[in-house]
């Protein structure tokens, strides 16, 4: 089968060039490369003479770069530019797109990024190497109406993941009353909107240029800031978001809320598990039984949803045996009821397992995390052929 793509590296760094021309190779028959050129020069005589769909130029300077990209599409206009760089500025990836150039890729490159930027280009949807495609884990914490603890639920959830020194990515999706940045303490300078309203120049560069890190180690996306803007977010943006976000992170943690049409359809269809968070009194539960049995006609397998039982008294009216028995799911992880620890670490602006690691609610938190670990485990080891288990 001939190539699908004809590619051209103009870089004058012989490591990064290197490197690039390794990755490039694990394609095999997908991709064929036309050549190798230290300077733009040189690099104008090759794609000339090769005529390729591609050219990865890499830029060390950002007025140099923004000519050069024009100058390429202005004498071969048909031809898709990817731009390599290891600046991570924001400024820098806005110009060059600007400029003409289809992606903005990180160095040093990883297969990731570049396989998605190569899909995007010639829409090779075959099945990859798992080394190529990724392979992050979506959780989504639900609950359809506020004041259940599930923003409290999630941030929580994100932060004790990433002191496991896991790439962890917490998403407000919570669109009309998203509260991630108020319990983060923070007033991120992008938020999702900057990622939808760009969504045809989405790659793994940009979206980390877009995304805030707290300081507990957590990746923030945060709601839109205007409603309006929230209002023109499409289910196809959403699912792009979150394909992207698979492949930069091992786990993207979702706070959702809200009815199930729209982009939570979509979010929940796209999420490994749903942890459908819930509190032990009469109207949260009559609640819950309603929106768990048209999650379950919607398609959603019964396995994919666990049941979370927020801000637990033992002796609560209400027991957990009984609502397992009302709603016919098996609660999957208690969490206490600590109002005083929650409240003053959203006044802080740090979760609850950070400043206070050995408090029943980090406790609970740190045995959910472990048993989704687990889970995500076992689906995986079922993945494999028979024959094929490492």
């Amino acid at each position: 089968m001939p190539p699908h793509l004809t590619v051209v590296i103009i870089n004058r760094d012989k490591t990064s060039a290197d490197a690039i021309e390794t990755l490039l190779r694990k394609f095999g028959a997908v991709v064929k490369i036309a050549g190798i050129a230290p300077d733009l020069a040189d690099g104008l005589r090759v794609v000339q003479f090769a005529n390729p769909n591609l050219v990865i130029l890499k830029v060390d300077d950002i007025e140099t770069g923004t000519e050069e990209v024009k100058l390429l599409l202005q004498r071969f206009p048909r031809l898709s530019v990817f731009v390599t760089s290891t600046q991570k500025d924001s400024d820098w990836i806005l110009k060059l797109m600007r400029a003409g150039a289809s992606e903005y890729i990180l160095e040093p490159v990883e297969m990731g990024d570049l396989a998605e930027s190569i899909q995007k280009i010639t829409r090779i949807w075959a099945p990859m190497p798992a080394e190529i495609l990724g392979g992050g884990k979506i959780c989504s914490v639900y609950n359809p109406i506020g004041g259940m603890g599930t923003t409290t639920v999630a941030v929580n959830l994100a932060a004790f993941l990433a002191q496991k020194n896991e790439k962890v990515a917490l998403v407000d999706l919570n669109l009309f009353s998203g509260d991630v940045a108020s319990f983060l303490n923070m007033n991120p300078t992008y938020t999702l909107s900057s990622i939808t309203s760009n969504v045809s120049r989405l790659d793994a560069s940009f979206l980390m240029s877009v995304m805030t890190k707290h300081s507990s180690g957590i990746y923030v996306l945060t709601e839109p800031v205007e409603v309006d803007e929230t209002a023109n977010i499409t289910t196809e943006q959403i699912n792009r978001v979150l394909a992207m976000l698979r492949t930069v992170f091992t786990y993207i943690i979702i706070d959702t809320g809200g009815s199930l049409m729209g982009c939570n359809s979509t979010t929940f269809e796209s999420s490994d598990y749903i942890l459908f968070n819930t509190v032990l009194s009469l109207p949260s539960l009559k609640n819950a039984k309603r929106y768990l049995t048209a999650m379950e006609k919607r398609g959603l397998r019964k396995e994919k949803i666990k049941l979370i039982v927020n801000r637990y008294l033992p002796r609560a009216d209400i027991r957990v045996q009984d609502a397992e028995k009302v709603l016919d799911y098996k609660v999957f992880v208690t969490i206490p009821n600590d109002y005083n620890e929650v409240i003053a670490s959203i006044n802080k602006g740090l979760p609850v397992v950070n400043i206070s690691p050995r408090s029943p609610v980090s406790i609970s938190i740190a045995q959910l995390a472990e048993l989704l670990k687990t889970r995500f485990l076992d689906d995986a080891a079922r993945a494999v052929p028979t024959g094929k288990r490492p």
